[in-house]
């Protein structure tokens, strides 16, 4: 078929990889719902992520929002505007893996014949081209997965949540991609595992994974036919009135001030009344953490958490400016809008309280030194936050901070670096007012230990008086960084408590510390 110029400067343009979704929309048909063959069109959420997409890339998101399909189609791209470009869809299950080859070969067939690349080989589950290129589907837990494969276009390992042996698959996929790759791991929820642990990870700027979030509300596109008809019955059981949001309670008013619509409400209503809200949340989460969260794991009440973030919000609560901040000693102003936040500068006659976890400064993926700083009236009034001080460092800082907030009580927990912090505290800074606790030695003589000592049992005391104060409203926290970390906050089954696996409850720490000095009703003038 001969193309002219003008055809050609087009072509041209559509297959520039800038313009993915200008190519799929124009040459590629899929089926819908009721199986007819249309031309692809892609919805808001499609778009984004096509646009957006890095070499590496994880997508948590609700269900049926067509990520398989936008790969499937990017793959096909692929093997028309590259040659010798080697693509692999690896699905959770065998039933997935057919259904995804089948949609494969319905795309291919729809493209104009004189685009599509003569086909070379249609069998076990790949097509292969005479260009030397191919698309691969395969079944995660095949032994044979991407063995003897070097990817260079499109991997998408779906519903990884759900694959058995999630690190030794991403061992075997890492290893078989290219630099030209694009790697696309994307799931709905299955609890905390590795696919929950990588997003956390990638969400947090920890790893080189670009994170992708679509909820139920703004994948509305796919869901229209749905919505409709759970409005109709809902008219239909409520004499033809429709639901306002003067209706919703609590959580359909926070769902609302993410873009939720009341149509929306009702169908996730009718959902949530054939399974429950802890379901559905999984299913169709409007945040990535409710989604890893299963039913009774979380210590704080996600709810309270989620508002007190839309308050901060809505109240316009920030940290001070710089040029409002002023008498700070100088070791501090270095960190100042960085790793330390203030929402109040230290005032006259107050007693502060500091709670203090100390890292090993290791930097990376590696735990943070945090230091959570309470008023006698339980509001928050700063907070730091560093994994790349070394604690002879954070000593120094730690010293700065509790005598500018008139030598506030330090709890330091005794527990990686905290008992050098403690030692160059109390014996070259002669820091006096810190919590203690007394033991007894071998003669019966009281000993006061400077410091936290964390066990087994105070810990689980210290997390649930937390839990408790944060629940009655007793501390007023004012730090977005500290509420994000309560959202991945969890007791396991054996009764300990920690934060899910990629994520930190380093300002967690921080908080029950400060709480279990204020507590100790002890003051130690110096």
């Amino acid at each position: 078929m001969a193309i002219s110029k003008q055809n050609m400067k087009k072509l041209e343009w559509l297959f520039a990889d800038e313009n993915k979704c200008d190519f799929i929309q124009n040459f590629i048909k899929i089926a819908d719902k009721n199986g007819n063959i249309v031309p692809f069109v892609l919805t808001h959420e499609q778009r984004e992520l096509i646009e957006g997409l890095d070499h590496l890339n994880i997508i948590s998101k609700s269900r049926q929002l067509g990520v398989s399909v936008c790969c499937a189609a990017l793959a096909i791209r692929e093997c028309i505007v590259k040659e010798h470009s080697t693509n692999v869809l690896i699905s959770h299950s065998q039933a997935s893996t057919n259904a995804v080859f089948d949609k494969l070969k319905q795309m291919f067939y729809s493209l104009p014949e004189w685009i599509r690349p003569d086909l070379l080989a249609n069998n076990r589950q790949a097509l292969t081209f005479a260009n030397g290129s191919s698309i691969v589907c395969q079944t995660a837990g095949n032994k044979e997965l991407l063995r003897g494969n070097t990817v260079t276009g499109i991997l998408h390992a779906s519903e990884f949540a759900f694959w058995k042996d999630q690190d030794k698959a991403l061992q075997s996929m890492m290893q078989a991609v290219s630099s030209s790759s694009t790697v696309i791991v994307e799931s709905t929820s299955n609890g905390f595992n590795r696919f929950s642990k990588i997003y956390m990870e990638a969400k947090n700027g920890e790893s080189a994974f670009k994170p992708f979030f679509f909820n139920f509300i703004n994948g509305r596109t796919l869901f229209e036919s749905q919505y409709k008809q759970a409005v109709k019955l809902y008219k239909a059981q409520n004499n033809g009135k429709m639901l306002t949001e003067d209706d919703y309670d609590d959580e359909e008013k926070r769902l609302a001030k993410l873009g939720m619509t009341p149509d929306q409400a009702i169908w996730r209503r009718q959902k949530i009344s054939t399974s429950s809200p802890e379901a559905f949340r999984v299913e169709f989460p409007a945040t990535p953490e409710e989604s890893f969260l299963a039913t009774g794991t979380s210590v704080f009440d996600s709810m309270r958490v989620s508002k007190l973030q839309q308050a901060l919000v809505t109240k316009k609560i920030k940290p001070l400016t710089k040029n409002q901040i002023v008498g700070i000693p100088a070791i501090l102003q270095t960190y100042l809008g960085k790793s330390l936040l203030i929402w109040k500068i230290p005032q006259h006659g107050m007693k502060y309280y500091i709670g203090v976890d100390v890292s090993e400064g290791l930097g990376g993926k590696h735990d943070y030194s945090t230091m959570f700083i309470m008023d006698k009236d339980g509001h928050q009034v700063a907070e730091f936050r560093n994994n790349s001080i070394k604690p002879y460092l954070f000593a120094d800082i730690v010293d700065a901070m509790g005598r500018w907030y008139n030598k506030a009580l330090l709890t330091v927990e005794k527990a990686s670096g905290g008992h050098s912090v403690i030692e160059r505290l109390r014996y070259e800074k002669h820091y006096m007012n810190m919590t203690k606790y007394k033991t007894y030695d071998e003669f019966k003589r009281v000993i006061w230990n400077v410091g936290f000592d964390t066990n087994n049992k105070t810990k689980s005391i210290a997390v649930n008086d937390a839990r408790e104060w944060f629940d009655k409203g007793l501390v007023d926290i004012n730090s977005n960084n500290l509420l994000e970390e309560m959202k991945t906050f969890v007791a396991d089954d054996k009764g300990g408590f920690n934060a899910v696996s990629g994520s930190h409850d380093d300002l967690i720490s921080a908080l029950w510390l400060c709480i279990q000095g204020y507590k100790q009703n002890l003051w130690y003038p110096f």
